[in-house]
């Protein structure tokens, strides 16, 4: 990387876009491992300046997309391994939905709501496979970004969808 001013200023702006491009996916990633409002802003925050800060080091060995998700992964396993905790439910409030009919939108709340429940109830190993999979990564962009096997995280992905099923109906069921 060269040390001119105006490359410097380049890069950073080009950084900036990246993370502004990103943080919609941040936003909800953080918002899968953290329910409480105040530290979910702050989670998505340090995802952000993390991925900021690794974008300087990115050397184009993978691919840009499956770059940023390794960040925001390593930075919600180490929240996690701070909190020491497993993640709670989710509010109402915290579920938005970006529907054009009112009545539709408010079925994709709930809908979105009660899946993002259940996703949260799921062990963490198949959690970050089905939020990673949320987010249209495919199978090998998931292996890379979790250093997995591509066999294994389509066992996970299997496992994680009849998981999600089966606590999706017994919440229809309550």
């Amino acid at each position: 990387m060269s040390t001119s001013p105006s490359s410097s200023l380049s890069e950073s702006l080009a950084r900036d876009n990246t993370i502004q491009q990103y943080w919609p996916r941040m936003f909800r990633a953080a918002s899968g491992y953290e329910v409480n409002p105040a530290l979910r802003d702050e989670l998505a925050q340090e995802m952000a300046f993390e991925v900021w800060r690794a974008l300087e080091n990115f050397n184009q060995q993978c691919a840009l997309n499956t770059y940023i998700y390794r960040v925001i992964h390593n930075v919600a396993v180490d929240h996690i391994r701070r909190s020491k905790r497993q993640l709670a439910t989710v509010s109402d409030e915290e579920v938005v939905s970006d529907a054009f009919n009112p009545e539709q939108g408010v079925v994709q709340a709930q809908e979105s709501k009660q899946l993002i429940r259940a996703i949260q109830r799921l062990p963490l190993s198949l959690r970050q496979v089905m939020l990673l999979k949320l987010e249209d990564l495919s199978n090998i962009e998931i292996a890379e970004t979790l250093g997995l096997s591509e066999s294994n995280v389509g066992v996970r992905v299997n496992r994680g969808k009849q998981q999600l099923i089966e606590l999706l109906q017994k919440q229809d069921k309550k």
